[in-house]
């Protein structure tokens, strides 16, 4: 049978993908997902929003504003059925097919063959991109080939001769879809390969042979895209009496005739279709009216034929799958006319959205119409807003989130105000409160009128965590902190979040909450976050951890707490955090050690014995150093030891984003990597996400004056590749009889092959070698430098 993935639903799966990371700045937030929920979409679909935001794709927003209209109540009581939104959706993987699948698929084809023609399959090579499960042709192709096959071998009358035959036409069929064994795949850049066709079998073979190798050459020309012929073979098959592949002749004669009504020809028929796209845009109306009624009669031929299969019984089973051709060509062919109808469908939110995938339909098409369009072509949309009021709804949301949007946040906030209001005073609640939404969620600082509005929202309502939110940044901003923290406390600690099991949700109202915090250690409270976890792309939910805990979802500080500890406290503020207990053992001890290595750099030789022993009693493996540490006496041989240890176990001043397990680094491939140039001010960044993560302002705490005198004195080191190899030099002259001077030589110099080195980074480099070379030439480290950089 022809499988493949339904176009469409690729087609938007792939447009959300570059949506979300466009969305994101390009970058992953680890912690919020920004392009849609991460609550199971099931649930979502029956009201638990958590909280919205205007970067979600338009699917999800509908399901948000058809929600809202409705009321939790009001939703219970219309056609919702469950994984309509799922369906919709279409695929949460971009599309894209799990090469795992298709290695288990195309290795029970090997198997089916092998069995049948009583041969041991040959063992693939390494590099077998079939093999492994990269496949050109569907993978429905594979399965329905294989459970053939499997019939086909039980036979009474299979021979060796007659299996052979059959495997072998339907391995040519598979080399018209672009899987070949025997010869290169096809290249983006290349011609299409000329395949032969198949060779039919003689009048004499078996009736029932000949007619099940009609439907391989049936399908050699579909997949050779020669779509007249394919349409005329399945019908043929269709219109058979007895034949053993009889249900399917009719569709798929019908899925070959659509696809000949769109098929553009070429060698790179996708850029053909691209620029048809873009030719019709720009068309005179005359030209225009002409392609329309070209494609309405296409769009006619089509209907007929899907209605003498949806007229006839027997073919039951094919008949979703019918009216599915039908729905796709309608989008394909006349697409502003089936916007218009679905758009007028979905905008009555007590009509089932779902029916017949009109939700889904509809957010392929508005993917091309609702996009924003280039520099020389006139923007369509605003007309399209008046079209709909979800669409007006959906536009005012999503026009801030637009890059070099025509119409600023403040017109968008401005209108969705204006809006709430119009329909507060018609009485129209329902309206009232989805125009509520969106100017809560596009409004930073919320006027008294929306300020009181959002706090009356009930804690029932689908929209509730969203104006909870809204309500806490709204004060945060406002320097009411003290409301900001009760609001976020008692949704933090509310049913209405646990019951969301959203780590995206939490992960909001913990960043909030972190901003206002009143002290380190309150902020320690807030500092943790959960990382998103990929869903279920069957059911939505979150993906469960496997027995051995590898896909249990991982726990740490965000890029906001992270900036925090690299620039926001001082080594005192930094030792008392580390001393929480509130806070993982491996975390305690990365703040430990940064307050440590800070602490001896400054100077500070009482606070870094204090954070020596903190990391000893937090970290085992640690445990000998830092003993040594508080032994030796004088600065001198403190500063020494501590940069050794720090370079031999790749430890940093600096809170480096994973509290991964401490361990000594292979001698051959130990660097001195420790940090690069220090924040210089409190709030500085240092690497972290805090772009993709939309991270907001960082709580100033603890000792400002202590922390900013302590950042002015290290942002003036060197990176560590220059001041540990500075040291280094000193100490060679210090204490040449040290015996671990050639490997920090050797270290010293392989630090400035890259990374973040200073502007005399090359002449330490030259003078670590010849001192390397000159003193310890016979030395191991002198031979495996034998280059400078």
């Amino acid at each position: 049978m022809i499988y493949s993935l339904r176009p469409l639903v690729v087609a938007s799966a792939l447009l959300a993908c570059a949506q979300a990371a466009a969305s994101a700045g390009g970058a992953w937030d680890s912690y919020v997902s920004r392009s849609g929920p991460d609550i199971a979409l099931n649930r979502y679909q029956s009201g638990e929003l958590g909280v919205l935001l205007p970067s979600y794709d338009r699917m999800y927003l509908y399901t948000a504003w058809r929600t809202v209209q409705l009321g939790a109540d009001g939703l219970k009581s219309v056609p919702n059925p469950q994984g309509g939104l799922l369906r919709a959706i279409g695929s949460r993987n971009g599309g894209w097919v799990d090469a795992a699948e298709g290695k288990k698929v195309y290795g029970a084809w090997l198997a089916a063959v092998g069995a049948a023609l009583k041969q041991a399959p040959a063992a693939p090579k390494a590099d077998d991109s079939m093999a492994n499960g990269y496949l050109n042709c569907p993978l429905g192709g594979y399965t329905f080939a294989t459970s053939t096959l499997n019939d086909l071998a039980r036979r009474s009358d299979a021979t060796p001769a007659r299996l052979n035959t059959w495997v072998a036409t339907q391995r040519q069929v598979f080399k018209f879809c672009g899987d070949d064994v025997d010869a290169p795949r096809n290249r983006f850049d290349e011609t299409k390969r000329v395949i032969p066709a198949p060779a039919e079998l003689p009048a004499t073979e078996a009736l029932y042979w000949r007619q099940m190798q009609q439907y391989q050459l049936a399908s050699a020309a579909f997949y050779g895209e020669n779509y007249a012929l394919s349409a005329s073979l399945y019908a043929k098959i269709g219109a058979t009496d007895k034949h053993p592949l009889r249900q399917w002749g009719e569709y798929l004669s019908l899925r070959s005739q659509a696809r000949a009504a769109t098929y553009v020809p070429g060698a790179n028929a996708d850029q053909a279709a691209w620029q048809e796209r873009l030719d019709a845009r720009r068309e005179s109306p005359a030209a225009a009216a002409a392609r329309l009624a070209a494609a309405q009669k296409k769009l006619a031929a089509i209907q007929a034929g899907a209605d003498r299969i949806l007229a006839n019984p027997e073919l039951a089973s094919l008949h979703e799958a019918t009216r599915a051709i039908v729905r796709s060509m309608q989008v394909r062919l006349t697409p502003t006319l089936r916007f218009a109808e679905l758009s007028k469908l979905l905008d009555d939110p007590r009509a089932n959205p779902y029916q017949d995938d009109h939700l889904g339909d509809w957010r392929v098409l508005a993917n091309d119409l609702l996009q924003a369009p280039g520099a020389d072509q006139p923007d369509a949309r605003p007309a399209l807003r008046a079209s709909a009021g979800f669409i007006d709804w959906l536009q005012t949301v999503q026009q801030c989130e637009e890059y070099n949007a025509k119409r600023s946040c403040a017109v968008e906030r401005a209108h969705a105000i204006d809006l709430w209001n119009r329909y507060a005073r018609e009485g129209n609640k329902a309206q009232a409160r989805v125009w509520l939404l969106a100017a809560v969620m596009l409004s930073d600082k919320l006027t008294p009128e929306l300020e009181k509005a959002a706090q009356q929202v009930a804690s029932g309502t689908p929209e509730y965590l969203t104006m909870r939110h809204a309500l806490a940044r709204h004060y945060r901003l406002n320097n009411q902190a003290d409301k900001a923290r009760s609001i976020g406390d008692a949704v933090l600690a509310g049913p209405a979040l646990a019951a969301s099991n959203s780590s995206s949700t939490r992960n909001q109202f913990l960043q909030e909450r972190f901003a206002v915090a009143s002290s380190p250690a309150d902020a320690a409270n807030y500092l943790l976050r959960t990382a998103s976890r990929d869903l279920d792309p069957d059911t939505g939910e979150q993906a469960k951890a496997g027995e051995d805990g590898a896909d249990k979802a991982r726990v740490d500080i965000a890029a906001d707490g992270a900036r925090w500890l690299n620039s926001g406290l001082s080594v005192a503020d930094l030792s008392a955090l580390a001393a929480n207990a509130k806070l993982s053992k491996p975390l305690r001890t990365q703040i430990a050690v940064a307050a440590w290595m800070r602490s001896d750099l400054l100077g500070q030789d009482e606070a870094a014995l204090n954070a020596a022993q903190q990391i000893e009693q937090n970290a085992p493996v640690l445990a000998p150093v830092m003993q040594k540490y508080r032994k030796l006496a004088g600065t001198p041989e403190h500063r020494y030891w501590m940069l050794l240890n720090a370079v031999k176990y790749g430890l940093s001043p600096m809170y480096s984003g994973a509290a991964a397990e401490i361990k000594m680094r292979a001698p051959d491939d130990t660097l001195a990597d420790l940090w690069c140039k220090l924040p210089a001010k409190a709030g500085a960044s240092y690497g972290e996400n805090i772009d993709a993560e939309h991270t907001l302002p960082m709580p100033d705490l603890g000792n400002g004056a202590a922390r900013d005198k302590e950042l002015a004195q290290l942002a003036g080191l060197k990176t560590a590749t220059g001041y540990i190899g500075d040291y280094v030099m000193q100490r060679a002259t210090a204490v040449p009889a040290d015996p671990e001077l050639p490997w920090l030589l050797y270290v010293t110099v392989q630090s400035t092959r890259g990374g973040c080195l200073d502007a005399d980074a090359k002449t330490l480099s030259k003078r670590a070698f010849t001192l390397l070379h000159k003193r310890y030439k016979n030395n191991e480290w002198a031979r495996k430098t034998p280059y400078f950089y």
